[in-house]
């Protein structure tokens, strides 16, 4: 048998990965099984485990990696024009963020939330889930300091964390709905995140 190519062998791994996200986001980690994961990817039991150890392995593996595999990690990347005030740079995060909810992408978001829910009895999962937890906080928490590089440590760990709050909060109400936020309503919502902004100017 032709030996396979390095190519070759990330591609089939992809392949598996794609397919457990699908059922992952759509049935949740616990009522997903390997049988499933196979059928979706449309391969053998056997290529599955010439990649992956155990279905706990393929879960933590899309924990890692599941913002490249969905263009996620794009969202924060930003560079603002000079003189924007901090308000203005954060909305412009904010906007960032918000215009990224496609039905699809919410429907990706579900994963996220069953990393954090397994978490609690998967240790390994945990300081995976803590270290990006940390890793978007320190955005925003940069964002901040560069403006306003005396602003009291209490007062910007509380605006960092209620600011995700906010994120996080809507990424849940619209997914548990399977809906798209209301334009109108988003019109407000935007309004209030810019007022709770406008305090740290």
């Amino acid at each position: 048998m032709p030996k396979l190519s390095e190519d070759k062998k990330i591609e089939r791994k992809k392949k598996i990965l794609t397919a457990a996200l699908n059922e992952f986001s759509e049935k949740g980690y616990s009522a997903t099984s390997v049988d499933d994961i196979i059928n979706n990817a449309n391969i053998s039991k056997g290529l599955i485990y010439t990649y992956f150890k155990s279905k706990e392995e393929i879960f933590l593996q899309l924990a890692e990696y599941w913002e490249e595999m969905t263009d996620q990690r794009t969202v924060l990347n930003f560079e603002f024009p000079k003189g924007f005030t901090l308000t203005e740079k954060l909305i412009t995060v904010w906007d960032g963020i918000v215009d990224t909810w496609t039905l699809e992408n919410l429907q990706f978001a579900r994963i996220q939330f069953e990393f954090w829910f397994e978490s609690s009895k998967i240790p390994q999962l945990k300081e995976i889930m803590k270290k990006k937890s940390n890793t978007s906080f320190q955005i925003i928490e940069k964002i901040i300091v560069e403006h306003s590089p005396s602003i009291d440590r209490n007062l910007l760990q509380a605006f960092v964390r209620l600011w995700w709050s906010q994120v996080d909060g809507l990424v849940i109400y619209y997914v548990s709905h399977s809906k798209l936020p209301d334009p109108k309503e988003m019109e407000n919502i935007r309004r209030l995140i810019k007022k709770m902004c406008e305090i740290l100017e």
